[in-house]
């Protein structure tokens, strides 16, 4: 594939550009040579320059184009899982971020719309601001001209943060099953499990205020298709599965990952800290009894009981097992931070 026209450094910082910006005839050649392996015709320059069709019109139309369909040329498009579309373009570090479900997630998009100067004043917003578009960082609301550009600038690097997987489980479990079960953002993660042990019918209040065990939920992880797990439980490597990756960082050391995209950024930002958001402390006390069986009412009242509580020896093999590719990925994070 012929590569796009160059675009000046300084564009990267409004990732809208392309979306807004009228597409010149030497782009739109380009982007005919990207998604049919043609030029464009003469006919078509003409009518694209006279609707002053910007870049991710043209995108639109060629994609769902018969011609582009019957040829199927463009094989960059990186847009192949529900977890591309969210990857994060911080402009200002030239780094794109992959963000991972109850790995920082919250904090880590706080501080990048801080960065871009559009910080949320409840950082809870920031998943909704991005998501929505109302800041388009995201990779779904930029064109694939642009982001096929940051793909071949050797200035950017792409990162990610990866967790101890069994640390990541359990947490994920006293925050989306204990904590915080009751709220109706968290239960559009958790309907599916509950209805999985009520016969498939939705759960109701009753059924959310009893609660489920942690062997319970690992059961279910075990008896459905790995498709059908929520993001909050989907293992890390799906995440990463569809690109290649510059540095990956754990979060046991997450400090290392913020010097380095601090020290990527320009002086001006580099004070614009990344802080913790939405985190718990890990209670550090040794676990008195088995809780993997407990129900959220019989262990809640510790509020963070201890992780090791919930991993009997068969639950731990079930981690280890289903979960075997996202622990060599820690080890290499942590080797790399």
């Amino acid at each position: 594939m012929k590569d796009l026209p160059q675009m000046p450094r300084g564009d990267f910082a409004d990732p809208g550009f392309e979306v807004r910006a009228p597409a010149s005839p030497e782009v739109i050649d380009a982007l005919f040579r990207a998604w049919l392996g043609r030029p464009a015709k003469e006919g078509a320059q003409a009518a694209l320059k006279d609707r002053n069709a910007t870049v991710a019109q043209v995108e639109r139309e060629l994609r769902g184009s018969r011609e582009y369909q019957g040829k199927a040329r463009l094989l960059r498009d990186q847009d192949r899982t529900q977890y591309d579309g969210a990857m994060l373009y911080v402009a200002p570090a030239r780094v794109m971020f992959c963000p991972i479900a109850k790995v920082a997630n919250t904090s880590v998009k706080d501080w990048a719309l801080r960065l871009s100067g559009d910080g949320r004043p409840n950082p809870g917003m920031s998943h909704y601001w991005l998501d929505s578009g109302q800041n388009k960082m995201q990779a779904r609301h930029w064109a694939f001209a642009l982001r096929d550009r940051v793909a071949r600038d050797p200035d950017w690097v792409s990162v990610a943060l990866l967790r101890d997987p069994v640390d990541r489980l359990v947490s994920c479990y006293c925050d989306k099953f204990g904590r915080n079960r009751a709220q109706d953002p968290v239960l559009h993660h958790t309907r599916a499990v509950y209805a999985f042990f009520n016969g498939g019918k939705e759960p109701d209040a009753e059924t959310v205020a009893r609660g489920l065990s942690f062997r319970q939920f690992c059961f279910y992880i075990n008896a459905t298709a790995r498709e059908v797990q929520d993001s909050h439980w989907a293992a890390q490597w799906s995440y990463l599965q569809n690109r290649r990756w510059d540095r990956l960082f754990a979060l046991e050391k997450i400090e290392s990952f913020e010097a380095f995209l601090r020290d990527r950024l320009p002086p001006a930002l580099r004070e614009i800290g990344l802080g913790m958001t939405n985190a718990v402390e890990k209670a550090t006390k040794p676990p008195v009894r088995d809780l993997s069986e407990a129900l959220p009412g019989e262990w809640l009242g510790e509020r963070n009981p201890p992780y090791a509580g919930f991993l009997t020896e068969d639950i731990r093999g079930f981690i280890g097992d289903y979960y075997a590719l996202d622990f060599q990925l820690h080890q290499k994070a942590q080797a790399e931070s």
